[in-house]
């Protein structure tokens, strides 16, 4: 008779495991989280972690990858949408400024990507380092191709060098994600939108 191997089945949730690794590194920093209080948190142990992601740098890789999808994807279908190139900047925007990066605990922390793009964490891996670098090109290349696309429309006047205006519109999206994450009033983030998008109104020139 063939003996039947008994052990525990593999409960190890991924998903799990990367949804708790986000919000951690998104609330404390990339920096300022061991590995060992990463896993406390998510209920696994090291040697479990370690062989589901090569390592510490695998979840963290994991982490960022999931606040990219769901952070800075959702303003991406905001910015590059169907409608006109004003009404995409400003509904990238107005999401920025009304949907606050807040986690279970009703408190709002840094845009992770923002930060690690500015500022990266002293230890950030390679990896990392190198998905922020190809999601900031990403972002600038279709930004400068849909501003393109609008100035040859004549749906906007602008009189700068397109790389200067796309990486001006690029950094104020930054900058409202992150003013907006310091609980900067809606009225002062709403009258700086103002101030960037109506000199592209060919009404205004």
């Amino acid at each position: 008779m063939h003996k039947i191997k008994k052990g525990r089945p593999k409960t190890f949730s991924k998903e799990n495991a990367n949804e708790i690794a986000m919000n951690v590194y998104w609330k404390e920093g990339m920096d300022n989280v061991s590995l060992n209080e990463i896993c406390r948190k998510i209920g696994e142990s090291k040697p479990s972690v370690y062989r589901e992601y090569g390592g510490e740098e695998g979840l963290k890789v994991s982490a960022l990858n999931l606040y990219l999808e769901k952070r800075v994807g959702t303003l991406s279908e905001y910015l590059f949408g169907t409608k006109g190139f004003l009404d995409n900047l400003q509904s990238a925007f107005d999401y920025l400024i009304n949907s606050n990066s807040h986690l279970e605990d009703g408190n709002v922390y840094p845009c992770m990507y923002n930060k690690e793009s500015w500022f990266p964490s002293s230890n950030l891996p390679i990896a990392c380092q190198n998905i922020i670098k190809a999601k900031d090109q990403e972002i600038y290349s279709n930004l400068k191709k849909i501003i393109l696309q609008a100035k040859e429309k004549k749906e906007i006047f602008i009189g700068l060098d397109i790389d200067i205006y796309t990486s001006f519109i690029h950094h104020q999206l930054k900058l409202i994600a992150t003013l907006s994450n310091k609980k900067v009033s809606r009225k002062v983030l709403n009258g700086m939108v103002k101030l960037i998008i109506d000199p592209l109104k060919y009404s205004n020139i």
